[in-house]
């Protein structure tokens, strides 16, 4: 028996998958954004059950502290690109699948691009300015959106396939108006305040929630995909791994008529430079983040969940410290400034990507 049989005869076995939907699934083509503990458990899932085609974005490294929960990497690939990394361990796992790697920053200005001949968009991001930019896309391509999110005891996903009003090209399998449903700007109108917003290097994250997470987006994604003919629900699923529940709210009416996005076609986070406006300071060895608006930002509560990381001063009209695990190349930990407007400088590099990087791990900005 040919090894592309042998190797997917259990999924075929599924109804609803079958071998027609086993070559529909080996047509698809994905965008998995971001290669952090969610992407890559959903990446793994996804080539395992033969998805032709994977587009794989991530702008980070490999560092020590990734190993406890990102599936695709081991000590030898410490210091390589994240993408790169998965790409290698997933084409080992499936020689048939396509890989391709980008080493970026997720943009608007790249953005169109990768979603280029994509029918689906899986979700492995930590934070809500650059979620919003998938949520962009998905509506104006019309392609479904396998939102995720974990961090400490919890995690939640939702299979989003918003509405077509907007959809701006045709795609595999379009989106009925009678299937559709919410966009994330739905649920989530504005990017939350930093100091509501823990992340996995604030508040930790126990792997086995991110195992939960991603098995839900990729099983939504498989099926959607396979074109089961089983309607997939439209819920959203929060885990606790400490109650060891799952809990599951309907969303299938919770499309809201003034969303900027899915009802009125509004783009604006494809539209804006970025989530965060980067800009050096003339003589200083720092970037100055500026949100696209004033983000009203609890200081007090910041530096509660901060202190734990560095050394931070609460003073009158600002928070500033340093990370002990965030270094510079002098091998000096890396400086935050954060302003009760969102304002965030990061001390110690001139990069913008990687000060929006240190941003979105500790601000979850």
């Amino acid at each position: 028996m040919p090894m592309t049989v042998h190797r997917y005869h259990r999924q075929t076995l599924l109804e609803g998958i079958g071998k027609e939907g086993q070559e529909r699934l080996r047509s698809a083509s994905v965008l998995v954004a971001g290669v952090g503990a969610l992407g890559c458990a959903v990446a793994d899932h996804l080539v395992r059950a033969g998805i032709g085609h994977l587009r794989l974005i991530d702008r980070d490294l490999v560092e020590p502290t990734n190993l406890q929960r990102q599936c695709l990497f081991a000590e030898d690939d410490l210091g390589s690109p994240k993408a790169i990394a998965a790409a290698n361990r997933l084409q080992a796992i499936n020689h048939d699948v396509q890989l391709e790697a980008v080493v970026d920053d997720l943009r608007p200005a790249v953005a169109h691009d990768m979603v280029d001949r994509c029918d689906a968009i899986a979700d492995g991001l930590d934070n809500f300015a650059t979620r919003f930019l998938l949520n962009d896309l998905s509506v104006k391509f019309g392609l479904p959106y396998a939102y995720g999110g974990a961090v400490g005891y919890e995690g939640t996903s939702a299979f989003l396939r918003p509405s077509p009003l907007h959809r701006q090209r045709l795609v595999t399998r379009e989106i009925s108006e009678a299937e559709s449903g919410p966009c994330l700007r739905c649920l989530v109108p504005a990017t939350p305040p930093a100091h509501l917003t823990p992340t996995c290097d604030t508040a930790g994250v126990l792997s086995p929630v991110i195992a939960v997470i991603a098995g839900l987006q990729a099983a939504a994604l498989i099926q959607y995909l396979a074109q089961s003919a089983e309607p997939l629900p439209h819920v959203l699923t929060r885990f606790d791994a400490r109650a060891m529940r799952m809990h599951q709210l309907d969303i299938s009416q919770s499309q809201r008529e003034d969303c900027s996005t899915c009802n009125k076609g509004r783009f604006a986070a494809l539209e804006s430079d970025h989530g965060s406006q980067a800009t050096t300071i003339c003589g200083r060895d720092l970037i100055q983040l500026l949100p696209p608006e004033p983000q009203p930002t609890d200081l007090d509560a910041l530096h509660k969940r901060l202190s734990a990381h560095g050394s931070f001063e609460r003073l009158p009209f600002l928070l500033r410290g340093t990370l002990q695990d965030e270094l510079d190349q002098a091998k000096q930990p890396v400086g935050l400034t954060v302003f009760p407007d969102g304002r965030v400088f990061v001390h110690g590099t001139l990069d913008a990507t990687r000060a929006r990087a240190i941003e979105s791990r500790w601000l979850g900005g």
